[in-house]
């Protein structure tokens, strides 16, 4: 792993045969047109071979849109809108990059403050702490305003003069951080610009998506709905009716934060998003890093804009879900793992050279080499504060990688072997809970079980029961495993997704052509089989779950795009990456990526994004509730929206309603259990503050169909026409956006909705349809 010139020009590769160089052309050339030719996986209505042409109209219209009849508000000069949320994300960026500037000094890594590995580690690990004091803050109820912006103006400070001094420690000046300009405009120098020029519409799609508000369910029902209620409330507590709360919540930290500093838990969230947005920024710089460390800084650059010239980057960049902060982790944990590894090598390599290997001490072992050793388990720990399968794909495949490597190269000497391998296992595991003990630590004090909601069977934990486990666990267990399955996953991952590049398994394969370093190819491409495969047998196989595995693979791809310097070969790898780039684009910017409206103006976005996710809860903003008039919610969990009090439970809590309404009688099904007297309910309601309750009968129905998570039967139509009749509750309100229409459903929902509710299908205008929501006002 002997590192190689960073500017290494393309010309001093070794000549290839004419055998090798065809093949890799042809391959080219069949990936594209199979990867044009087949199906997609979500948007199966849309055939790529239909983009292709439309290209030259759509990349147009995003430089001159043609003018649209009654537009709504948006445009340039609606971006000051978005300057307070930059300034929000720009303090938490610079405070987490100056804390992270202190911790990599504290832990003595070995690289200069300002260089791109140093730059990686310290923003992974600035972040990673930052949450960890928003944790700590919520959990003590001290999180406000000033002391937040206090704390991250402090440590950008003390991050940037630590820096400083420390360059000057290391080069006796700070003349090393001046900007230095090519002297020269050369090949390189121009292919540098053109990758510049290639990911900046990206980039800028990027920052301008991350800041509009969210439409995605998980990111309305938790990882904007838990920070949301922590803000109100004023401090982090176990929710027990949102179970997704008590995983853990690096990402939902950042977003708490974002809404502290903001006064404002809406905006606050979308400043937030843009933080998260950065991780893609930090990832893209880990890839050009670890690809130029060994292959050069060609290699390292064309790997950067196959990762960020790709829609699924784009579509986790804008939408706040956990995957864009664990492909960063996962990539920072292994560039980190590699570089202890290589100071391990070059240590046993000097060794073999000076001295007898069988005489080693681990006394002698190069401080570096535990520097390294703890920063990777800080970093896989934050890989599993961002979400719970980091332990799988992180923590155990590098820990021990680790272990094995260590007892690999020390096993001449037995005693200095399993000391080192203890001590390398021991510094690990210290910094893996360091950054994931906290929220372990939470859990365990809460709940009694530490990586609540799972393990039960082991932990236990409260407020769960063996039937609500099954329920958990039939919905996110393994999906059926098979060949005609595995098929259909493998040709996902690889070039029928929505939102994959083609450039990635077109490229990345191509690597083993490059005839340096393969041994470290190999490593890599065994890591991607072990996150393929975990995730196809330990998973529900949701596609953004494999997305983590992105980066590696565009490490490959930049690696396989420089395997020749022939002018055939880079004309061809050129016109490609052009291609793909171009059509990525129009995938990303024709709002098949997501969210593409990126300059409305925010209270346009703000209204229209609401009415497409949920049009009762906007229904029910507009009236204005006041402060004591609470909601009671029934099969709606995706409250981010609601600027009012709501009391809900997501589908894998016990049902509120049910809880609130019914005769506890565990001997009964729930269909069957009687429902209390009218004046106990009243009652109740009226103890709560409930002025509505708001029954969302579609999400109901989406939760009974076969196959999905399943729903109390106690919750039907007759239920509550009992409560109206009793004076209970009155008539719902009359609601535009309540109804679908029956014959557009798909055949088993009209067959679940006869056999279960069919009081929810009515006549309009001679068509029957389906009463998908309902807004019941509390009797006074």
């Amino acid at each position: 792993m002997n590192k190689p010139s960073v500017d290494r020009p393309l010309e001093s590769l070794e000549k290839d045969s004419p055998l090798f160089l065809n093949g890799a052309l042809v391959w080219l050339l069949l990936f594209f047109l199979i990867y044009l030719s087949v199906p997609l996986t979500n948007n199966r209505e849309i055939d790529r071979w239909y983009i292709v042409p439309e290209m030259p109209f759509l990349l147009l219209d995003l430089v001159d849109p043609l003018p649209e009849e009654n537009p709504h508000p948006a445009g340039w000069a609606y971006f000051p809108q978005r300057i307070p949320l930059i300034g929000v994300a720009s303090i938490i960026l610079l405070g987490a990059w100056g804390l992270g500037q202190l911790v990599t000094r504290l832990i003595r890594v070995p690289l200069a403050p300002f260089t791109a590995e140093r730059t990686v580690f310290a923003a992974g690990l600035g972040i990673s702490f930052v949450t960890l004091l928003t944790l700590g803050g919520g959990l003590m109820g001290i999180l406000s305003q000033g002391l937040c912006y206090a704390v991250l103006i402090f440590t950008a400070i003390a991050g940037v003069a630590s820096a400083l001094q420390e360059t000057k420690q290391k080069t006796g000046s700070l003349g090393s951080l001046k900007l230095a300009l090519p002297e020269a405009i050369t090949v390189d120098t121009l292919f540098r610009v053109g990758c510049c020029l290639l990911m900046s519409p990206f980039v800028l799609s990027m920052f301008l998506g991350s800041m509009l508000p969210s439409t995605d369910y998980d990111v309305l029902e938790y990882h904007f709905g838990g920070p949301k209620e922590y803000y109100l409330q004023g401090y982090i507590s176990f929710l027990p009716h949102n179970v997704y709360t008590s995983f853990p919540f690096l990402t939902e930290m950042v977003t708490l934060l974002s809404m502290t500093l903001k006064g404002d838990w809406f905006t606050g969230a979308q400043a937030g998003k843009l933080v998260l947005m950065s991780f893609a920024l930090f990832t893209a710089l880990g890839i050009f890093t670890t690809a130029r460390h060994w292959f050069g800084s060609t290699a390292g650059w064309i790997a950067a804009t196959v990762f960020l010239t790709n829609p699924w980057t784009y579509r986790m960049s804008i939408i706040a879900y956990t995957e864009g902060a664990l492909s960063f982790y996962l990539l920072a944990s292994l560039l980190s793992l590699i570089l202890t590894i290589a100071v391990l090598q070059k240590w046993k390599a000097n060794a073999n050279d000076s001295t007898d290997a069988s005489t080693a001490d681990t006394s002698r072992l190069p401080g570096e080499l535990w520097s390294f050793t703890l920063l990777t388990g800080l970093l896989s720990g934050s890989a599993m504060a961002s979400k719970y399968p980091g332990v799988l794909s992180v923590v155990i495949p590098l820990g021990l990688t680790l272990l094995g490597f260590s007892w690999f190269l020390l096993r001449e000497n037995k005693s200095v072997c399993w000391s080192t391998t203890l001590k390398l296992g021991v510094l690990f595991a210290v910094g893996t809970l360091i950054t994931i003990g906290p929220w372990l630590l939470k859990n365990l004090v809460e709940t009694g079980n530490p990586v609540y909601p799972l393990l039960y069977s082991v932990f236990g934990g409260r407020d769960l029961t063996d039937a609500l486990n099954a329920k958990w666990k039939n919905g996110h267990g393994m999906r059926p495993i098979g060949l005609h399955e595995f098929k259909d996953s493998l040709l996902d991952v690889t070039m029928t997704s929505d939102w994959i590049s083609p450039l990635l398994f077109c490229l990345a394969p191509l690597a083993f052509l490059n005839r340096q370093h393969r041994r470290l190819m190999y490593w890599l491409w065994i890591y991607i089989g072990f996150l393929f495969f975990s995730w196809w047998f330990l998973t529900h196989r949701i596609d953004r779950f494999w997305v983590p595995m992105l980066p590696v693979v565009a490490v490959l791809a930049g690696i396989g795009a420089t395997w020749s310097s022939k002018l055939l070969w880079r004309s061809g790898v050129t016109v490609a990456v052009l291609f793909a780039v171009m059509f990525n684009l129009c995938i990303v910017t024709s709002g098949l990526g997501g969210n593409n409206a990126y300059l409305d103006d925010f209270a346009y976005a703000r209204k229209f994004t609401g009415n497409l996710t949920a049009p009762e809860i906007e229904l029910l903003n507009q009236m204005k509730l006041d402060p004591d008039q609470v909601v009671l919610f029934v099969g709606e969990a995706k409250v981010f929206n609601a600027e009012f009090p709501v009391i809900y439970n997501t589908v894998f809590d016990e049902d509120i309603f049910q809880q609130w309404t019914a005769e506890a009688n565990p001997e009964l099904p729930a269909k069957q259990l009687k429902m209390k007297p009218a004046e106990a309910i009243k009652k109740k309601f009226q103890d709560e503050h409930i002025a509505f309750v708001y029954v969302n009968w579609s999400e109901v129905l989406r939760y009974r169909l076969p196959g999905s998570y399943g729903y109390t039967d106690y919750v039907t139509p007759l239920r509550f026409q009992k409560l109206v009749t009793e004076g209970v509750l009155r008539p719902p309100l009359e609601n535009q956006y309540g109804y679908q229409k029956f014959e557009s459903l798909s055949d088993n929902k009209k067959k679940e909705i006869e056999q279960w509710a069919p009081e929810l299908i009515v006549e309009r205008d001679g068509e029957r349809y389906f009463v998908s929501a309902q807004i019941f006002p509390v009797a006074k």
